[in-house]
């Protein structure tokens, strides 16, 4: 990793080095201001997938050194104007789609939170920004298959899997962990590695099923197997999106989540195709609502900690993660149990939002630390996978009703999140006035 040589510090080994640096007080003038503000948002780009946060984040350091700023965030781009009295300064950033990063994103939290407080002066932290653009975690091979198999297999629990059906879900989880891994930030081949890890995946269930190997349900496992490549999240954030007015953010990630829900039926059908097996066998999954007390915790124990390495947060947040991951599950639970599963989704989001935020101000982390891996727990990926796979069945009423239950699902997870943050807005509020 490389370092400013105005940063009085040693290279860090970790970005904790960056932000608890000496504190700086330089002379500052209008365009190192601009120029911070400018580096906050790649920054920004950089670590958090949320246009409507980098907008609000962007905005509000503007005011705060008394500038006016005009932003207008996408999931591909950032339109910036900042303005003071007659001048004006204008910026585009490419934004580069990337899985989340929790370390960046405290480590951004920090330091800009130093700066809002007069510790760093703005000259000083854009360069402590231009090293956390250009640090990244060390990879572990081995720590990232077991991310994805435990994820898998935390699925599949919810899935009342056997112990055959446990074992082959986690080698499913393992492969497509290595394929991740090796494709890496290649986006290019995202696509192709989406349709081959959904064609194995497909044929070694419906092997299974079809040779007589061992006795298990093709799909249960073909959902747990691929549930890190679902676009759940990303349906979530999209009907979030266009219900707060962001048009062009909202409807093409609502379309890229419906080209992979596309690629993996693909896949799907190759693999199904491959092992010859029965039209009788159809993509639908079995209710599984009676489930042990140790299962709805220890599943999203196992997903919390899986979450925690993939969206590389730090390991002393992880006991927050998780702890929020079974609360937000068995809330979601206890509701959809009682009023249906779209109370359920409401409820679940409203709780995953608010304890985030309650935590974040307490603990001084970004709220989507906290709040994001939870919420991703009840995002309607699969029923959006079954909707597509009901087309290829040609049943066409199965697909139209599992796709309105999809939108649903992800409506009332948008709209429960959203009642959060307007409940705790003076709490939001504070937490950036600090």
């Amino acid at each position: 990793m490389t370092t400013s040589p105005r940063v009085a510090t040693p290279p860090p080994l970790s970005l904790t080095a960056l932000y608890e640096a000496p504190p700086s007080t330089e002379p500052t003038s209008d365009e190192d201001l601009v120029h911070f503000i400018g580096m906050a948002a790649r920054a920004y780009a950089a670590v958090d997938e949320i246009p409507a946060r980098t907008e609000e984040a962007l905005e509000f350091l503007a005011r705060r050194f008394g500038f006016t700023a005009d932003c207008t965030a996408t999931a591909t781009s950032i339109f910036l104007t900042i303005a003071k009295g007659t001048r004006r300064w204008t910026e585009v950033i490419r934004v580069r789609t990337a899985s989340p990063d929790f370390t960046r994103a405290v480590a951004l939290h920090r330091v800009i939170e130093r700066v809002v407080r007069g510790e760093v002066s703005p000259r000083d932290a854009a360069e402590r920004l231009t090293t956390l653009l250009s640090w990244r975690a060390s990879p572990s091979v081995l720590l990232d298959i077991a991310a994805c198999a435990l994820l898998s297999a935390s699925a599949a629990l919810l899935l009342r899997a056997d112990l055959t059906e446990l074992g082959l879900v986690a080698l499913l989880g393992a492969v497509v962990g290595i394929v991740l891994h090796l494709v890496g930030g290649r986006e290019s081949l995202m696509p192709l590695a989406t349709v081959v890890l959904a064609a194995l995946a497909s044929a070694s269930a419906f092997g299974f099923h079809r040779l007589h190997i061992a006795e298990v349900r093709p799909v249960p496992v073909l959902v747990a197997s691929l549930v890190i490549l679902l676009p759940g999240w990303r349906l979530t954030v999209s009907m979030s999106e266009l219900a707060e007015g962001h048009w062009t953010a909202g409807s093409g990630r609502f379309l890229a989540a419906v080209v992979t829900l596309l690629l993996l039926v693909v896949g799907v059908v190759v693999g199904q195709e491959a092992v010859d097996s029965p039209q009788s066998v159809r993509l639908i999954l079995p209710s599984a609502t009676t489930l042990p007390a140790w299962v709805r915790v220890l599943s999203p124990l196992a997903a919390g900690l899986a979450l925690t390495h993939l969206f590389d947060a730090r390991r002393k947040d992880a006991i927050w993660i998780v702890l929020i991951c079974i609360i937000t599950s068995f809330a979601s639970y206890v509701s959809g149990r009682t009023f249906g599963t779209t109370a359920g989704a409401f409820v679940g989001a409203f709780t995953a939002t608010a304890l985030g935020a309650l935590l974040a101000r307490r603990l001084r982390l970004p709220r989507a630390v906290l709040q994001q891996p939870a919420t991703v727990l009840l995002v309607p990926g699969t029923i959006g996978f079954l909707s597509f796979g009901s087309l290829v069945d040609q049943n066409v009423n199965r697909a139209i009703q599992t796709g309105f239950q999809m939108l649903m699902v992800a409506l009332s997870l948008a709209i429960g999140a959203l009642m959060a943050r307007v409940l705790l807005r003076p709490v939001m509020s504070r937490e950036y006035e600090r």
